[in-house]
């Protein structure tokens, strides 16, 4: 099945794992987290770990923090 994968099929699946291992990240700029940069170095540099990953997907998608004194 997975034998016959041409250069297209393994191109698409190239960057489908990319978009997959990058995801938290696209997540924390798509939110525009304050942390999106130490997201994306965690995601780098640690994704490769599951646990790596997982820390980076959690600080991505954690609800944001209320803001104190911002009563007009």
């Amino acid at each position: 099945m997975f034998g016959t994968i041409d250069g297209f099929g393994g191109f698409v699946l190239v960057l489908l794992g990319v978009i997959v291992y990058l995801l938290p990240s696209f997540i924390a700029f798509n939110r525009d987290v304050e942390l999106r940069w130490v997201i994306l170095v965690i995601n780098i540099f640690l994704g490769a770990s599951l646990i790596g990953w997982l820390v980076a997907l959690y600080l991505a998608t954690r609800k944001p923090k209320p803001q104190l004194g911002t009563t007009a």
